[in-house]
């Protein structure tokens, strides 16, 4: 047992240099170090391989800190978030990406967003009222969806069947997403009546059976034109029975909003994880 814990140390720290070769290539060429794509996609083999020796859970909290690590050898930035929701995000946070990452608080919406662009910050964890909050107004909306993208949730709460509202938000700079398949659909839609748009929504897309989640609760708007007098935001998640292309699931939900005439902006397309939510 000795000689095997021995064994493993040294293969980790061989990774750990090889991750540290790979950040100054990437450093070099500016992408990016985070990619939680092909994080799902290595733990979702390995698990695989694994057949359930190790059980799954232990191959991806393994794995988990086996990342963390990485990226803090590749020089990976801080993680941010706001102050104002900080003692509830940072602890859901800490289990959810490791031990070697650091996280960095901000006062405000818009710091986060300037350090997100500016490389300043890796990534911004928000809760669904976090973000509602940050897109109230159109030039915000316009704003985020010009440079950033939601990539990813996770749970606030350990319990597998945690409310929809308690769930925080990866928002990544955009990139060229490359064309993998998802099942989680982040949008935000102005209206008077979030359980009536939803119903139209769904009505446009009968072939794909949809959840739709509310993420938010019921803020009243910014200060706005007698056009949009009435109508409140509502930050939906959608969950599709079976993973489509997300250029296709892009496609598709905006043809179902033209018919059902429904404002709708896409804040991010990507694969939901089997935490419970």
């Amino acid at each position: 047992m000795d000689r095997i814990d021995l064994k493993m140390l040294q293969l980790l720290q061989q990774r750990t240099k090889l991750s540290g070769q790979i950040g100054e290539m990437k450093r070099r060429h500016g992408a990016v170090i985070f990619v939680p794509e092909r994080e799902r996609e290595l733990v979702a083999r390995l698990t695989r391989l694994s057949h359930g020796l190790p059980p799954r859970r232990a191959v991806a909290a393994l794995y988990r800190e086996i990342f963390s690590s990485s990226r803090a050898a590749q020089g990976q930035a801080p993680i941010g978030l706001l102050r104002a929701s900080a003692s509830r995000v940072l602890p859901a946070s800490r289990a959810h990406f490791g031990a070697c990452d650091q996280f960095a608080p901000r006062q405000t919406w818009t710091q986060l967003a300037e350090d997100l662009q500016t490389g300043a910050l890796a990534l911004a964890l928000l809760t669904g009222d976090d973000l509602l909050r940050a897109l109230r107004t159109q030039r915000r909306q316009r704003d985020f969806l010009s440079r950033l993208t939601v990539s990813g949730d996770f749970s606030l709460v350990p319990e597998a069947k945690a409310a929809p509202a308690q769930r925080v938000l990866i928002v990544t700079p955009r990139g060229d997403e490359p064309p993998a398949k998802a099942n989680r659909v982040l949008i935000l839609i102005e209206c008077k009546s979030a359980l009536n748009a939803i119903k139209s929504l769904l009505h446009s897309m009968p072939d794909i059976p949809i959840h739709a989640e509310h993420l938010t609760r019921r803020i009243a708007p910014a200060r706005v034109g007698p056009a949009r007098a009435g109508l409140f935001p509502a930050l939906l998640r959608l969950t599709l029975a079976r993973p489509i292309e997300r250029v296709l699931a892009r496609r598709r939900l905006l043809a179902a909003a033209t018919s059902s005439g429904l404002p709708v902006s896409i804040l991010g397309i990507y694969p939901g994880t089997d935490d419970g939510g």
